[in-house]
């Protein structure tokens, strides 16, 4: 069975260029620790780490057998008509609305020589043993000061539901491999043609405080 992606390209286009930040009809939020901003629309509903603290498997958030990578800072979204932390546990193959967050993990040192690509991106959705998968959009990236990573379009067949998602990502790193700073957004693949412009200028927003 092949995955619908033709939808998510054309929506996507080329990954657009850069939205206007703050724009009108737009909430900017951070981490209670000044790491991360994002820019969502006014009418999403954002959850603070405090909200999170009863979900044991934090959103987007993988731990890799013998790569250990804590939670230090993070915050979630949705665009769910009815707010609550429980959209954070659907699958998202079954969400019918952008899910998202943004997540702040340490790198220990016995994983800093270790992280590539795959890494990046399977710590956020484990989505190369999925029997379906295909990276719509994949390239290299510069956040500025050597902040570099990763950004990724991935739509998967997710083996839970045997249903299809897609997710928006960045994943990347400081200059000295020491933090891992990540951005996800998905849904079911229907959900992601949908709103992918909404997607798109939400993951675009995303700044990481290089200045420590």
């Amino acid at each position: 069975m092949q995955l619908r992606i033709v939808a998510v390209v054309a929506a996507l286009g080329l990954l657009v260029a850069a939205c206007t930040q703050g724009a009108s009809g737009t909430q900017s939020i951070s981490d209670a620790d000044q790491l991360t901003r994002i820019d969502l629309p006014s009418d999403w509903e954002y959850y603070s780490n405090e909200a999170l603290a009863g979900i044991p498997d934090t959103l987007f958030v993988v731990q890799l057998t013998g790569a250990e990578m804590p939670v230090v800072s993070r915050f979630a979204f949705d665009a769910a008509p009815i707010p609550t932390t429980e959209n954070l546990l659907l699958p998202i193959s079954q969400a019918n609305f952008p899910v998202g967050s943004s997540v702040v993990r340490r790198i220990s040192p016995d994983v800093k020589d270790f992280i590539s690509r795959y890494l990046l991106t399977e710590t956020v959705v484990p989505y190369h043993n999925a029997s379906a998968s295909e990276e719509v959009v994949k390239r290299d990236i510069d956040l500025g000061d050597d902040y570099q990573g990763v950004q990724l379009v991935v739509v998967y067949r997710d083996a839970e539901t045997d249903l299809d998602a897609a997710v928006f990502m960045i994943s990347a790193t400081d200059p000295e491999v020491t933090t891992l700073y990540q951005v996800a957004i998905g849904c079911s693949l229907e959900c992601f043609e949908a709103y992918a412009p909404e997607i798109t200028a939400v993951v675009d927003s995303w700044l990481v405080n290089t200045r420590g």
